[in-house]
């Protein structure tokens, strides 16, 4: 691809990412059916011409926020698994990128559990893969530490809800403004994480 194709593409990323900004925070705020696109292009300070050139209906939009929430814990556990390294330690990275990832994400995250129930059903079908994959991933790596004596539970299944609970739903309580940064909240959770799948 040429110079000027790979600086179009990411003139419509930044554009996209914008607009998947502002229709967020919009939807956080006064919810999925309160926002309209109006107020998405108000809140930018664009035409809603400019919002439908990205993105063809208000339902993408949301379609597009709850996606990427999926996909990057996916993403995550994904690498955490395929690593080299000791069952620890990539659990230990996991925790720690998954935290820093939900804290930059946490409104898109918020949206999600919200407004789940208003995606048509071929993207609820993508999230529930998603899902599964991170389900899948996360496990692996847990039964793998299991067999080689660095983590002991009793159950595998106990241990993944443990884990997913402890780390998916900050977004729901951390602050931007709290007296802890979103580091040394990874590195807190970091230590709970491997304290929770009985790492000694």
């Amino acid at each position: 691809m040429s110079q000027v194709g790979d600086i179009k593409n990411e003139m419509v990323e930044f554009r996209r990412a914008k607009i998947l900004d502002a229709a967020s925070q919009l939807f956080f705020d006064k919810g999925y059916n309160g926002t309209t696109i109006d107020d998405i292009a108000a809140r930018l300070g664009v035409t809603k011409r400019f919002i439908y050139h990205c993105f063809n209906s208000k339902v993408e939009l949301l379609t597009e926020v709850c996606n990427r929430t999926t996909a990057f814990a996916a993403e995550i556990a994904d690498e955490a698994r395929r690593g080299d390294s000791p069952p620890k330690e990539r659990l230990r990275r996991f925790a720690r990128d998954l935290t820093l990832k939900v804290v930059e994400g946490r409104v898109y995250l918020a949206v999600l559990f919200r407004e789940e129930k208003h995606l048509p059903a071929t993207a609820l079908a993508a999230l529930k893969r998603d899902r599964r994959r991170f389900n899948s991933s996360l496990s692996a790596l847990l039964e793998e530490g299991h067999r080689l004596g660095e983590f002991h539970f009793g159950n595998v299944d106990i241990a993944l809800q443990a884990v997913t609970g402890m780390t998916t739903w900050i977004f729901s309580w951390y602050q931007p403004k709290s007296s802890m940064s979103a580091e040394q909240l990874a590195g807190e959770m970091e230590v709970l994480v491997l304290q929770a799948v009985g790492v000694r």
